[in-house]
């Protein structure tokens, strides 16, 4: 990264106070200026007092009217309200730098654009952060939305659901000791799309904070169609999961379904190709490996196409293996 692409292109500050923050909310967004009034409008009904917090955007080089929508929306807002750009996208993680970096206050809260915080939110993560001065994160609760049922929707859609501590520090809703960043450095922006989160959260706690979770410090997190391709591209990207599974033994240990496998599936999936491949060439009985593979992936009862799904399933779970592979050979660590 470039000295150029981590300085903001422009700043847009809101009338400045004495007194600095208690919290900053950071908010990187891409292409969605359509999200951004609702995130503006939800923060605006916060219960914590406006002069106790403020909020950093950062226009992750969109190229569409995401500033435009910014600048309106900052004039708006009884709190302060700072606009940030960077001049070229390299993924979440040099934009929420950017973000943390400018902040005036000591704890710091991300949120991303596509999620609604509730009207606490704010005032019961600034509590949680406060009643440990050890605890460097802290994560919060992620829904979705009331009207939300699976039953009968496409299948590829994409939302997060957050009920408790995970090992990936989803960085959706999520807050942090500004001195816990400056210590570790912040989000890797080696890591591209995938996995930055993840990687801090474990650099904080190794670096002796505390971690957290509160219940109450609620996020409802937009449902969205994603389509099986997005989840094809984001299979390669699974390459990421390892190298943060080679730094940080505790992912390894609380993410990982076994410690050579990710996920049940994954390894499923490999020993269903095996099988296949040798069944076709030699030994017709191991077709029977595939079994178990195609147990856990059978098409729910309500789909339109079964077989249509199975074999966009069966492409996603081969993008997620050869990123899988890729990440081992290059990170020099077990996984299949």
């Amino acid at each position: 990264m470039t000295e150029q692409a981590e300085r903001p292109k422009r700043v847009r500050k809101a009338a400045g106070k004495a007194k600095p923050p208690d919290i900053t909310v950071i908010i990187p967004t891409y292409k969605r200026p359509d999200r951004l009034v609702g995130v503006v409008q939800a923060l605006t009904r916060q219960t914590l007092d406006p002069d106790r917090f403020e909020v950093i955007a950062i226009d992750n080089f969109s190229e569409d009217d995401t500033w435009e929508t910014l600048t309106a929306l900052s004039a708006t807002v009884p709190f302060t309200m700072r606009l940030l750009q960077t001049t070229v996208n390299r993924g979440p993680a040099p934009a929420r730098n950017l973000g943390w970096r400018a902040a005036s206050s000591p704890l710091l809260a991300f949120l991303d654009d596509d999620c609604l915080p509730d009207p606490e939110w704010l005032a019961e993560g600034l509590a949680a952060m406060l009643a440990d001065e050890h605890l460097g994160v802290v994560q919060g609760r992620v829904r979705t939305p009331d009207d939300f049922d699976p039953v009968g929707l496409p299948h590829w859609y994409h939302c997060q659901i957050i009920d408790g501590p995970t090992p990936y520090f989803e960085a959706c809703n999520i807050f942090y000791r500004r001195s816990a960043l400056e210590e570790t450095g912040g989000f890797d922006e080696g890591f591209g799309w995938w996995g930055e989160d993840s990687e801090l959260g474990w650099r904080v706690v190794e670096a002796g904070w505390g971690r957290g979770f509160t219940d109450h410090a609620v996020v409802i997190h937009a449902v969205q169609q994603r389509g099986w391709r997005w989840y094809f591209d984001n299979g390669l990207l699974e390459r990421n999961m390892v190298k943060v599974a080679g730094r940080h033994a505790g992912f390894r240990r609380e993410a990982f379904w076994r410690p050579w496998a990710f996920r049940r599936e994954d390894a499923a999936f490999v020993l269903a190709v095996v099988g296949v491949a040798v069944g076709l060439l030699r030994f017709r009985p191991t077709l029977l490996l595939a079994l178990p593979y195609l147990w856990w992936r059978r098409p729910r009862g309500d789909a339109p196409d079964p077989l249509r799904y199975l074999t966009e399933r069966v492409a996603v779970d081969a993008a997620r293996s050869a990123g899988q592979l890729l990440g081992a050979l290059e990170h020099k660590v077990l996984v299949i």
